[in-house]
């Protein structure tokens, strides 16, 4: 018969590790992404600028130019970051418009707005324009195939990558000739968004989405130049690895520094630099990058982002295309990091049925702020994330156990099963 130290010891490790089995599945998955959606929140892990520049369509910016846009908004973008010489000009709206939706003096003159706009984005070397995935309106009837980049390299089950069967909305094919498509669909609705798909699937095949389209343009990569493996990474070239799980999705690290400024500010930097003054903002961060224009003033922040604020969708386009530039990839720590983090909380078991209740329980706070504390300096140092519910559930059972425990003087009585 083990004494009881050494009983609690052991029970404690194997409810860790039964906890941390389970916590990789739903519900318990949820919770510890939670954990470490707080620990990125809450660090301060060194980094460089991404050389990715942030167009916000904000409120001010509306002010001098009401939604919805016409074409004449958009070539204005276009023409005033054209000189600082990005590598890629992106934006996620999709650039097709609804000629009742635009004011009565702007509806006579749409084809010159847009011939303007044209030839904008035929003067852009490398320009990706919003499109959104969807479903036919009448599932009964099967849409034309739609030509659409495929990814031919790919390893694992596809069946939980989302799939769609047409393509709901793109910009008029006049506008398709040069700059290529990028799919910006999102998951439904969800309680905190933390990821972005870098694959989907249209009718079957895998496609790159908006983030990855971006990154293969700004790394000069074609689609036969990229492989997914589901469930692990997406090979970018021969120098890239960017982690993904089995639907395809990249956790995004909100914390990736990048520049953003407004609409109207670009515009004024395009002025000064033209009249030789110094600029209003760090328009020298667009050479070479990628530069997306996107809204974010209030009505465009729909999404509940793991950085604990709502957020536009750009916003989450942003900050996903500078993890992977930075190559500030979340992970969780490898099995025998969990391991060792629960032979800890055993370790400490063991001495816990000599102790009183109150201590018991004094003890168990503190290993739990302890690890909150470890958790934080790994994640500083390597972006590393440690399971938190294996640790709670084995402090628990710990505290439990000596709770409903008589106490014991001098040697330990015989244990009580539970």
């Amino acid at each position: 018969m083990f004494r009881t130290g050494a009983q609690l010891f052991l029970l404690t490790l194997l409810a860790g590790l039964a906890l941390f089995w389970e916590a990789q599945q739903e519900p318990l998955a949820s919770w510890d992404q939670d954990f470490s959606d707080f620990l990125a929140r809450h660090s301060r892990h060194p980094s460089p600028t991404a050389p990715l520049t942030l167009v916000e369509i904000d409120d001010a910016s509306l002010a001098d130019h009401p939604w919805p846009w016409s074409p004449l908004d958009f070539s204005l973008f276009f023409q005033a970051v054209l000189p600082f010489q990005p590598e890629v000009v992106a934006t996620d709206e999709v650039l097709d418009w609804t000629r009742q939706a635009l004011p009565a003096e702007q509806q006579g003159k749409l084809p010159q707005y847009e011939k303007i706009l044209r030839d904008s984005i035929l003067r852009t070397p490398k320009a990706l324009l919003g499109a959104v995935l969807g479903y036919p309106e009448d599932p009964t009837v099967i849409p034309p195939l739609q030509e659409v980049p495929l990814v031919k390299r790919v390893l694992g089950e596809v069946r939980e990558v989302p799939e769609f069967t047409a393509i709901e909305q793109q910009p008029p094919e006049e506008f398709r000739l040069s700059p290529t498509i990028g799919f910006v669909n999102l998951p439904s609705a969800r309680p905190r968004y933390h990821s972005v798909p870098l694959v989907l699937r249209y009718r079957g095949q895998v496609i790159p989405s908006f983030v990855l389209q971006a990154l293969m343009l700004w790394k000069k990569l074609t689609p036969d130049e990229i492989s997914v493996t589901l469930g692990s990474h997406v090979q970018l070239g021969a120098d890239l690895r960017v982690p993904i799980d089995a639907a395809g999705r990249m956790r995004v690290d909100f914390g990736t520094p990048r520049t953003a400024f407004g609409f109207d500010s670009l515009l004024l930097a395009a002025e000064q630099i033209e009249a030789g003054q110094k600029p209003n903002v760090p328009v020298q961060q667009m050479a070479r990058g990628i530069v997306l224009l996107s809204r974010s003033e209030k009505n465009a922040r729909t999404l509940p982002l793991a950085a604990m604020r709502k957020g536009s969708p750009g916003e989450l386009f942003a900050a996903a295309i500078a993890t992977i530039q930075n190559q500030s990839f979340i992970r969780r720590v490898p099995w025998w990091g969990a391991v060792l983090g629960l032979l800890a909380v055993a370790a400490v078991a063991y001495r816990v049925p000599r102790m009183t209740r109150l201590q018991a329980i004094g003890v168990g706070l503190g290993v739990l702020v302890l690890h909150i504390v470890i958790s934080l300096a790994v994640f500083n140092r390597s972006l590393h994330w440690m399971p938190l519910v294996p640790v709670v559930g084995a402090v628990l059972f710990m505290v439990l156990y000596r709770v409903v425990t008589p106490d014991s003087a001098g040697k330990p009585k015989r244990p009580v099963i539970l």
